[in-house]
């Protein structure tokens, strides 16, 4: 495999955006391969036989190589918290990393969690996606672009997200993280119906993560019709997680039965988001009482209806608490509520 259309961008954009190292020698490939136990996936070693390893986009993601001037290097990565039956072969800049399967589809497993998506069908289809969407950021003197990223610098604009995820799936049609991200960005723009369509395909793509559905489920309980629809796709979340997180996706579902009112369902909701995790109803009470001390209203409004939805009725108020006392203060004020 010659990787055209990767040299191609490394030769069109501005000069540090792509930065590879010289081609890795066999004897390094076999080296690597013995040290890991595993024999590198065919497309992988092709790269590697080219660029032993890559940085992209000012270390926006590492691509790891076998020889001694990679860094990282295969065996940093997959040495460094395994994963048994993972080859892990780049990191980004805040900690994820990506690894290859059986099947040869990479797989990006978020930091400090044990989230996954299906980020690429392949890792040649992966990195064309990757460098078609990163390089919408940057200008034409390899600087980030103004105009991509909203007012405060801090996220990019929503038409330049849609742009980043349709570049990403002309490239890499199969990558169920592409698709999310383009129901996000749908999302963020007002266009629900298309929305819906993504994170369905996403979740067709990765049917085990449980975050399309989630999120195909918040589109379509905005509509009060697709609320026994969006009842399903709660509960399809919730059989992919565990613990509070499975209770608290039943909750949604329970939330979404309400609207729907179905009472059946809905009572089969509440027992099992109870049923996985007890105390899930003083949870979002203390979720209601810290979005209300924040002033974060979306927050406030979700953990009031879902709260709503298992205990029925109006939403309870959140709490207040009288400031902690000091040691100077009459004791009969110390530690009361209001």
């Amino acid at each position: 495999m010659f990787f055209e259309k990767f040299r191609a961008a490394a030769a069109r954009l501005p000069a540090g955006l792509i930065r590879t190292n010289p081609a890795a020698a066999p004897d390094q490939l076999a080296a690597a391969e013995t040290q890991l136990g595993v024999a590198l996936p065919q497309q992988l070693r092709s790269f590697l036989l080219s660029f032993d390893g890559a940085d992209l986009f000012h270390g926006s993601i590492l691509i790891a190589g076998a020889g001694s001037q990679a860094s990282p290097t295969l065996n940093d990565l997959n040495a460094s918290d395994p994963v048994a039956g993972a080859l892990f072969f780049a990191e980004a800049v805040l900690g994820d990393r990506f690894t290859l399967d059986a099947q040869g589809r990479v797989w990006r497993l978020r930091a400090g969690s044990d989230e996954r998506i299906l980020a690429g069908s392949g890792f040649s289809a992966w990195l064309d996606a990757t460098v078609a969407r990163e390089q919408l950021l940057y200008d034409d003197d390899g600087e980030f672009a103004a105009d991509a990223f909203e007012p405060d610098g801090q996220e990019v604009t929503a038409r330049t997200a849609r742009r980043q995820a349709e570049r990403a799936l002309r490239n890499d049609p199969g990558s169920a993280e592409a698709q999310h991200d383009l129901g996000t960005a749908l999302r963020r723009l007002g266009k629900d119906q298309e929305a819906a369509q993504a994170f369905a395909a996403a979740a067709a793509l990765d049917p085990g993560n449980p975050w399309p559905w989630f999120d195909l489920g918040r589109v379509q309980l905005e509509q009060p019709d697709l609320a026994s629809a969006a009842v399903e796709s709660f509960r399809k979340a919730a059989a992919h997680e565990r613990g509070m997180g499975a209770a608290r996706l039943l909750a949604w579902a329970a939330r979404a039965a309400a609207v729907a009112g179905d009472q059946e369902v809905l009572a089969a909701a509440r027992r099992d988001a109870l049923a996985h995790h007890a105390e899930l109803v003083e949870d979002l009470r203390r979720a209601v009482d810290a979005a209300a001390s924040e002033d974060d209203q979306e927050a406030l409004g979700e953990a009031q209806a879902l709260l709503s939805a298992l205990l029925g009725g109006a939403a309870p108020a959140p709490r207040r608490r009288l400031p902690i006392a000091t040691a100077a203060a009459p004791a009969a004020t110390r530690g009361r509520h209001k």
